[in-house]
């Protein structure tokens, strides 16, 4: 695990979602490597999908990457907002 990731959180704490969302968001390609050797392609797909914390950037690339529609992604199926601001 890398430490300046998890600055904020309690490293007894961090879950695979939470290490593999911060790799994603925020580590490099070596380190997301290395989450997928530990944890398996399946749950960085999971993660991929479910995870609405992600950078619509990073699942784009990761979605094209695995050949995975980005639309069903959580990031990608935001609803729109409640109310429109007005100038």
């Amino acid at each position: 695990m890398r430490k300046e990731l998890f600055w904020d959180t309690d490293p007894e704490k961090v879950t695979a979602e939470l290490e593999i969302e911060r790799a994603i968001n925020f580590g490099g390609f070596g380190y997301i490597e290395k989450l997928q050797t530990k944890y398996g392609l399946d749950k960085f797909r999971e993660v991929i999908i479910k995870n609405r914390r992600l950078s619509r950037k990073a699942v784009n690339y990761w979605c094209r990457a695995l050949g995975l529609d980005r639309d069903k992604t959580a990031a990608f199926s935001r609803k729109p907002a409640i109310w429109l601001p007005t100038r």
